[in-house]
């Protein structure tokens, strides 16, 4: 593969020359969103038109179509002192990796690039560690499930469950990649975690939808996670104690100044806690990772290891438990060799997933599982891209091959069935910038893994700056996507995070997806910014369970139609140490069958609805004040009710054939209903509250935590059990204190 890239890469015509390399900070890692620019300087001469370019999430930055000479050269990033330097441009790339030192000699150094959660380009979302701490949470860090939720369009059916719906998309038609490798449940179950706590994320970028052509096989949105590196100049450990979670992490060198090791540990300790005052709550989660990696001026290379653990019941009166394990392997190298114009992104990873329900009693027994799915996907890709003068090529190339079983059924009468997906993409791109307009056009070549036959994937994303990089800008993005790999749920529960993947079931081709979006963000002055986004979305080939009226899960679906129409706006404001966010979110998600209705009752035929996930209206309100040793954040949250199906009544269904012993046998239960979500909730709304301090132990520092959530103890409805005819509620109010002790 390295020599077809040189091959590649190499043969193609050279437009001008390049300056490349990583960003990153001192014994720290790459710096997501740091500026580079160059300005040709000759004696005698006039000064050049000033250049530049942002560095990604893995630090990495190119300018390209430049004229042999001396450049001046620049990089900057805030809370860091800028790196300055001459550089000779000749024949062929030239590489400058600068390391950024903290600016002055503060104790600490928080960094935040330019942007924030107003800046939405085309459905992308960047998300810098600093984001991630302005959403309280109840740890002393912030989390990526947090941050999340806080966006417009994310919606979530309750504080229990672990399932993200991204503009009317489910959490199955959502693609997470952490620093290459698939991971298909990383939210924990309670909703405030997931596997990528603050202090684990160097960077992240989030498609809401319209994302390119490199992103393949998922029809709604994509969360592209890049883990932070550890220090490479010295050890550092912490340890986090609170009510919710009790977490031990690490760093350090391997070899001091070019490879590091991180790795963290977490386990809830909510449910042994609730125990000792006499409350139930049996929920628990653990996750752990460790990442090791090494670097040099033209590249970084890292492997990393991640697992997470989640069990327990969503309702403390159900019967069911469930449980769902991840773990991923996987690789990654980024280099820009001195030989070669251009930049390669290689990974590899192995990914497994194994879930279930079953009773409670029986849970930890793999047999005693009423309904259990396991997933395995193996995955190589290649990414690479090199500048053609003022333009940006992209190409690359994914294989993988996933094996999928579910079994339904106790030990009697378990049924099992399994499949194997072999499936691969190839993908290509440009990045035109014309003046103030970029125009990036791509197509991705997709294999269909049961027709033998391949796809088209055409993508195209633009952006429009017409005052200059600081100015407002105006995006847009349209494409359509394909996703084989299915994932089955009951559609009428609402609250199960039971997930039965699999191929497309016979009859069935893959889901196909159409986006159209569009947007702008406008800083209406120092501080102040807004963004608004519009969208459309039309997903065909959607597997439905058949609406049954009987309490047990289904796998033989009906085939719909789903559409999602929508929009949003966020205001972000940051005024010296005062910060404020707030978005508003409306949307509109329906299902539509395509042959055949979901549900015949009394006569009447009922071949649409609006499905658990469509919240119309959504309100957040974030607020962050940074005294310096004292931080203070409130957050409010209000949404419309979701929809829930209404039961007329139950009743008792005796088998059609054979004459049954009532006395013993006397059917199988069955709820009555007129159709599917024919009621709504009540309207949703919870406020969060937290303040800190950190104080110094010796030499190390001690960060302090106290806060609420769900401070005025709203009772917010997680869901209505359909067939008990019962209310759930959400979380109550819950004060806490959490505390990290950390080294220096």
């Amino acid at each position: 593969m390295a020599a077809l890239a040189t091959l590649v890469v190499g043969a193609a015509p050279v437009w001008g020359q390049s300056v490349r390399g990583f960003v990153t900070a001192s014994g720290r890692g790459p710096l997501a969103g740091a500026n580079v620019a160059l300005q040709r300087v000759e004696a005698g001469a006039p000064a050049g038109t000033l250049r530049g370019a942002v560095a990604d999430a893995q630090g990495f930055y190119e300018v390209g179509g430049l004229d042999p000479g001396r450049y001046a050269v620049r990089a900057t990033y805030v809370g860091y002192a800028a790196a300055f330097d001459t550089l000779e441009v000749a024949d062929g790339p030239t590489t400058w990796s600068p390391e950024l030192e903290p600016a002055g000699a503060l104790d600490e150094v928080v960094v935040q690039a330019d942007g924030g959660a107003a800046d939405v380009s085309g459905g992308l979302q960047k998300i810098r560690p600093a984001d991630l701490g302005r959403i309280p949470s109840p740890d002393v860090a912030g989390d990526l499930a947090v941050y999340l939720q806080s966006l417009p369009g994310v919606v979530t059916v309750g504080d229990r469950g672990g399932g993200l719906f991204v503009r009317g998309g489910t959490p199955a038609q959502n693609l997470v990649l952490v620093d290459g490798a698939p991971v298909f449940q990383p939210f924990h179950a309670i909703g405030f975690f997931s596997a990528f706590p603050e202090d684990l994320v160097g960077a992240a970028d989030f498609y809401a939808g319209g994302y390119g052509q490199k992103y393949t096989g998922r029809v709604s949105s994509v969360l592209d996670v890049t883990l932070r590196e550890g220090s490479t100049e010295k050890l550092q450990a912490a340890g986090t104690v609170g009510p919710f979670v009790v977490t031990a992490q690490g760093e350090g060198p391997l070899v001091k100044g070019t490879s590091s090791w991180i790795a963290s540990a977490r386990t809830s300790v909510v449910e042994p806690l609730a125990e000792a005052v006499g409350v139930d709550v049996p929920l628990r989660f653990m996750d752990g990772l460790v990442k090791v990696s090494t670097a040099s001026a033209a590249s970084r290379c890292s492997a990393h290891a991640l697992g997470t653990y989640d069990r327990g019941r969503l309702d403390r009166e159900s019967e069911d438990a469930f449980e769902w394990t991840n773990l991923v392997v996987g690789g990654r190298c980024i280099s820009a060799p001195s030989g070669l114009d251009g930049r390669i992104d290689i990974a590899a990873s192995v990914s497994h997933l194994d879930s279930g329900i079953g009773p409670a009693t029986e849970f930890l027994r793999s047999d005693g599982r009423e309904r259990a799915s396991r997933l395995t996907e193996g995955r190589f890709s290649a990414d690479l891209s090199r500048s053609l003068g003022w333009a940006r090529l992209q190409f690359g190339a994914r294989g993988s091959m996933i094996v999928t079983r579910y079994r339904f059924g106790d030990d009697a009468t378990a049924r099992e069935e399994g499949d194997f997906l072999l499936g691969g993409a190839a993908h290509v791109g440009l990045e035109v910038p014309l003046g103030p307009l970029t125009v990036s056009p791509g197509v991705a070549l997709v294999m269909k893994p049961y027709s033998e036959s391949f796809g088209l994937e055409p993508r195209i994303r633009a952006s429009l700056l017409p005052a200059g990089p600081r100015g407002p800008e105006l995006s847009a993005a349209a494409g359509l996507y394909r996703q084989s790999l299915v994932g089955l749920t009951d559609e009428r529960d609402a609250a199960s995070p039971f997930i039965a993947w699999t191929g497309p079931p016979p009859g069935f081709d893959e889901q196909t997806a159409l986006h159209a979006l569009a947007g702008a963000t406008v800083p209406l002055s120092r501080g102040l910014r807004v963004g608004i986004e519009g969208y459309a979305r039309r997903i065909d080939g959607l597997p439905i369970p058949i609406w049954s009226a009987r309490t047990q899960f289904t796998v033989l679906p009906v085939e719909a139609r789903s559409t999602s129409v929508g929009a949003d706006a966020r205001v972000e404001w940051q005024r010296g140490p005062a910060y404020t966010y707030v978005s508003y979110a409306y949307g509109v998600t329906e299902y539509r069958a395509v042959d055949g209705p979901f549900l015949v009752r009394g006569g009447r035929s009922y071949d649409r609805y609006n499905p658990a996930h469509d919240r119309r209206h959504q309100l957040q309100v974030a607020f962050q004040l940074d005294l310096g040793r004292i931080e203070a954040g409130a957050r409010w949250q209000v949404g419309s009710g979701l929809p829930y199906t209404r039961p007329y009544g139950f009743d008792v269904v005796v088998p059609p054939f054979g004459l049954p012993e009532v006395t013993t046998d006397p059917g199988y239960p069955r709820v009555v209903f007129e159709r599917p979500f024919n009621g709504r909730l009540p309207a949703y709304h919870r406020l969060d509250v937290s303040v800190g301090t950190d104080l110094r132990v010796g030499d190390a520092a001690l960060d302090l935590r106290a806060g609420a959530i769900n401070t005025y103890n709203r009772d917010n409805v997680f869901y209505y059990d359909v067939f008990r005819g019962r209310r759930v509620n959400q979380l109550p109010l819950i004060p806490y204190v959490s505390a990290r002790l950390r080294t220096p």
